[in-house]
């Protein structure tokens, strides 16, 4: 039986913390194999709204605007120009989110209410769900999963690379019914991806 503190639902989809499910990857998909599937990861420092400090928030909300889960792409113009571009992430300032010193204040003023907030964590948790940093696609997802998991893709080196605690990671997945076998996975996948742009996900054109 999973413990509720490490595991829910967002939108219809299982998220699970990385730093229980990579030790109990077996638990959950039991001796299921082979099943198609998309899983998404998303950061999100969960904290408790209704003990936090106001200190403590403004801490965990600081911290949030300077961990960059994005890559930076090359690429080569025709003649003797090379280039290199990334997303735009939070503007470093010492403010949250980047924001001018009025709308900080703004914020954190208004973080200083208990009611206050609890409608932000609502609102915070709504934002980083509605766009992971990395979705993929599997044909057998235990293994592949296991593979992340397991330091056999740079996803994980990405997320320590910037000190994310595994504890603030989730990873959720979708089941993909497809008995026909004609990789319906693969094009799921490839339509999120291209919508929601994750960071670590890459496309090519």
């Amino acid at each position: 039986m999973l413990r509720v503190s490490f595991k829910m639902k967002f939108n219809n989809i299982k998220y699970l913390k990385l730093s229980y499910f990579k030790y109990h990857l077996d638990d959950e998909f039991d001796n299921i194999i082979d099943r198609n599937g998309i899983y998404y990861w998303v950061y999100w420092p969960k904290f408790n709204q209704d003990t936090i400090t106001h200190d403590d928030l403004i801490k965990v909300l600081y911290d949030y605007t300077n961990k960059k889960l994005h890559y930076s792409e090359k690429f080569k113009g025709r003649y003797k120009f090379n280039g290199e571009i990334s997303e735009q992430w939070f503007k470093i300032n010492g403010n949250i989110f980047g924001f001018s010193n009025k709308k900080n204040k703004t914020l954190t003023d208004y973080l200083i209410d208990r009611n206050n907030i609890k409608s932000f964590a609502i609102l915070f948790k709504e934002l980083c769900f509605a766009r992971p940093f990395y979705i993929g696609k599997a044909n057998d997802l235990k293994n592949r999963l296991k593979a992340h998991f397991n330091y056999r893709t740079d996803i994980l080196d990405q997320i320590d690379k910037i000190k994310i605690e595994h504890s603030e990671i989730w990873v959720g997945y979708k089941l993909i019914d497809d008995p026909s076998k004609k990789g319906l996975n693969v094009i799921f996948e490839e339509f999120f991806s291209r919508t929601l742009k994750p960071g670590l996900t890459i496309k090519p054109n």
